[in-house]
C-alpha cells in the first residue's frame, strides 16, 4: 500500500530554489535513506511530509489515517511525567482494556457460574490479547533498557534529565508507538556504539515503513533498500546499498555526461550548417528546416559532478615507529574510576580509535593526554616533547566573533587575503565570512575547527567524535586527508565506517574490560566475537535481562546522583544572592560568585562525562 505520495514537488526558500520536479513513493515496509550534502534541503522536504512545511508547486498525498512518527522533542507530552508515566501514554487505549478486565476477574470470581460475565470477559480477553496487551510492560521495559536508563530512572520526572536523555526518551517513546512511517534525521547522532548495532537490528524488523536522513555509512549499508540523494535542487533515486549508490552514481553521470556531448555536438553541427549556409538562396529551405529542429530540440542539462569537496591537507612531523607516550596501569575518572588497568604504547603515525559507551571516559582519557586531569592511579609518560593538536566538539559553542574576525585573531601574520582563500577551501564564500560563530550550524563550527589545525604543524591530533554533523563528501575528505597525515592521531568516535578507514588500533572501553586491539572496529569485532553480545547483549535483544547493573551503568548512575546533589547546591546558593548580608557585603558577595562559577564548572564537566 502507498503511503506517502509527492509530484513534481517545488521548493523555494526565500527566492531561491532549494529543490524541484521531486517526486516519488512511500510504500509499505520501503526502507529509504535521504542523503545530501548539508543545507540541500533534507531536513526540509522531511518536514514537507510531515506537514509543517508548505510546498511552492506540485502536489503531496497521504494514505488514510497514516500514523507518521518523527524523532523530537514534541514527542515527550508532558516534562512533568515520569520515564514511566510518559511511556504508559502509548498504551493509554490498552490499559483502558486491562483495567476492564481485572474489574470483570473480580466479579467473576465473587460470581463464577455467571455465564453472561464468563462471555464478556472472554471476548474482552480476546480482544486484548490480539492486540499484544499481555506484552506491552515488557516493550516498555525493553526500550528503556536498550537505550541506556535503569529501572532506577522510572519514576525520575522528564525535566529532571539532560537534553541528550530527553532525545532517547522521545527516540524510545516514538518506537513505542509503532507508526506506519517512522521518519528519523540524523538518528544515530549522541547515541553509543551499543545503542547505535542493537537499533539497526530492531529498526531491521521493524513492520512499517522508515525513511531517514544519515551521514553513517554502515547505518545506511544495514537498514536502507533505496537511497534518495539531493543534489543540485533535484532528487535521483538509488535502489541498494551505499556501494551500489556509488557504482550507480558514476554510471548514470557517465551515461548522462556522454548524451550531453552527443547533442552538444549535433548542435554545434546544426549552427554551423545554418551560419555557413544561410545566405545562399539554394539552402533556404534546408536552413529553415534545420532551425526549426534546433528549436524543438529537449537540451538536456550537462550532469553535475559532486565537487571534491574540502581541501584538506594536514601537516605533521612523521616520526613512525617512535615512541611518543606510554600507558602504565593508569586509571581515570574524577572522584572515582571509570576505567583501570590502561596499558600500551603509542608511536609515531599511530591511528588510535577510542570507543565505548557514553559515560565510559572516552573524552576524559583526551584530558589525560593534555594533562587537564591525572591518573587516578598509574602512570601516562611522554617519551619526547609533542606538539599537540586538540579538536573538541564543544570548542566553539560561545563566541561573539564573526568568522573572519576570528581567524585573524588566531593568525593575525598571514593577513585577510590569504584567510579568506584557506577559508574558501572549506566552503566559506561570499557572506560565510561574516557570519557570527555562535549562529554556526554544527557542521559549519567543525570545518571551522579544521580549517584552524591544518594551518599549525602537530606531531599528534586529539578529536573528539570529528565527524559530527558533517556531509557524506566532508567526512570522505576527512578521511583521505587523516589518512595521509604523518603525525599520529587518537580520536574518539562512533562512527564505524571512519574508525574501519583510519584506524591502525582501536582502544575500547567495555564495562567488563579495556581492549588494545591492531586494526579497525570489525577487526576487534572479529577476535574478540563476544565483546558486543556479552557486554550489550545486542544478539538477544528481544529477551528480557535481569541481569546485576553493569559497570557503566553503575558509572553513569554514580555520576547523575553528584549532578543532582551539585543542582541542589547550586539552586541554595543562587537564592542566597538576594539575601541583605550577602548583596550588601562585597566580600561575602564575590565569593558568593565564586562558589557558584565553580559549581557550574563542576556541573558542566559532570554532564559533558555523561552525555560523551
Amino acid at each position: 500500500m502507498q503511503l506517502v505520495s509527492l509530484q513534481d514537488v517545488k521548493k523555494e526558500f526565500l527566492g531561491d530554489i532549494l529543490f524541484e520536479h521531486v517526486t516519488f513513493h512511500i510504500n509499505e515496509k520501503d526502507r529509504i535513506a535521504l542523503i545530501g550534502n548539508n543545507g540541500c534541503g533534507k531536513s526540509t522536504l522531511l518536514k514537507i511530509i510531515l506537514g509543517k512545511e508548505d510546498i511552492s508547486h506540485g502536489n503531496i498525498s497521504l494514505s488514510k489515517n497514516i500514523k507518521i512518527g518523527y524523532l523530537s522533542q514534541e514527542v515527550i507530552e508532558n516534562v512533568n511525567n515520569t520515564l514511566l508515566e510518559e511511556a504508559l501514554l502509548v498504551f493509554s487505549d490498552l490499559q483502558i482494556k486491562e483495567k476492564e478486565l481485572i474489574e470483570l476477574s473480580t466479579e467473576l470470581s465473587l460470581d463464577p457460574t455467571n455465564k453472561k460475565l464468563s462471555e464478556q470477559y472472554g471476548k474482552k480477553q480476546e480482544i486484548f490479547t490480539s492486540l499484544n496487551g499481555y506484552d506491552y510492560h515488557y516493550k516498555i521495559e525493553m526500550m528503556i533498557s536498550k537505550f541506556g536508563f535503569s529501572k532506577n530512572d522510572y519514576n525520575r520526572k522528564i525535566n529532571t534529565f539532560s537534553g541528550g536523555e530527553r532525545t532517547k526518551i522521545a527516540f524510545l517513546k516514538l518506537l513505542l508507538l509503532e507508526p506506519d512511517l517512522l521518519i528519523l534525521d540524523e538518528p544515530t547522532n549522541h547515541l553509543d556504539l551499543a545503542t547505535i548495532e542493537w537499533l539497526e537490528i530492531y529498526l531491521k524488523n521493524y513492520k512499517g515503513a522508515l525513511l531517514f536522513v544519515s551521514h553513517d555509512r554502515y547505518f545506511i549499508d544495514a537498514l536502507s533498500d533505496y537511497i534518495f540523494e539531493i543534489e543540485s535542487h533535484k532528487l535521483t533515486i538509488y535502489k541498494g546499498d551505499y556501494e551500489n549508490y556509488i557504482e550507480q552514481k558514476k554510471i548514470n553521470y557517465e551515461q548522462q555526461l556522454s548524451q550531453y556531448n552527443q547533442q552538444q555536438k549535433e548542435i554545434e553541427r546544426m549552427q554551423k550548417f545554418i551560419t555557413y549556409f544561410r545566405y545562399k538562396p539554394r539552402f533556404v529551405s534546408r536552413v529553415h528546416d534545420k532551425e526549426k529542429k534546433l528549436e524543438r530540440i529537449q537540451k538536456i542539462e550537462k550532469p553535475f559532478q559532486e565537487k571534491k569537496s574540502l581541501n584538506i591537507k594536514f601537516q605533521g612531523e612523521s616520526l613512525k615507529g617512535k615512541e611518543m607516550l606510554s600507558f602504565k596501569d593508569v586509571a581515570i575518572g574524577y572522584d572515582f574510576p571509570l576505567e583501570e588497568n590502561i596499558s600500551f604504547d603509542v608511536f609515531g603515525q599511530d591511528k588510535i580509535a577510542i570507543m565505548g559507551n557514553n559515560g565510559s571516559g572516552k573524552t576524559t582519557f583526551l584530558k589525560l593526554i593534555l594533562e587537564e586531569l591525572k591518573p587516578l592511579k598509574g602512570e601516562m609518560i611522554f617519551k619526547r616533547q609533542i606538539n599537540i593538536g586538540y579538536i573538541d566538539q564543544h570548542h566553539l559553542t560561545s563566541n561573539d566573533e564573526t568568522i573572519l574576525e576570528n581567524m585573524v585573531n588566531n593568525f593575525p601574520t598571514l593577513g585577510e587575503k590569504a584567510l579568506r582563500n584557506h577559508l574558501g577551501k572549506f566552503n566559506f564564500v561570499n557572506d560565510d565570512y561574516q557570519k557570527s560563530i555562535n549562529k554556526l550550524s554544527g557542521g559549519e563550527k567543525m570545518r571551522l575547527m579544521l580549517s584552524k589545525i591544518i594551518l599549525k604543524n602537530y606531531d599528534l591530533l586529539l578529536l573528539d567524535e570529528p565527524t559530527n554533523h558533517l556531509d557524506m563528501v566532508t567526512r570522505q575528505a576527512l578521511i583521505n586527508a587523516l589518512k595521509e597525515y604523518k603525525g599520529t592521531i587518537i580520536f574518539i568516535s562512533h562512527d564505524r565506517y571512519f574508525v574501519d578507514e583510519i584506524a591502525t588500533h582501536v582502544l575500547y572501553f567495555s564495562p567488563s574490560k579495556v581492549y588494545f586491539n591492531e586494526g579497525g572496529y570489525h577487526d576487534l569485532i572479529e577476535k574478540e566475537k563476544n565483546l558486543i553480545d556479552k557486554d550489550y547483549d545486542i544478539t538477544k535483544n528481544l529477551k528480557p535481562q535481569n541481569k546485576e547493573c553493569p559497570k557503566e551503568k553503575k558509572t553513569s548512575l554514580k555520576i547523575e546522583e553528584k549532578i543532582t546533589a551539585l543542582e541542589i547546591k547550586l539552586k541554595e546558593l543562587k537564592s542566597l544572592q538576594f539575601l541583605e548580608e550577602y548583596y550588601m557585603d562585597y566580600e561575602k558577595s564575590l565569593k558568593l560568585e565564586k562558589d557558584i562559577k565553580e559549581i557550574e564548572t563542576k556541573l558542566k564537566e559532570l554532564e559533558n562525562l555523561y552525555l560523551y
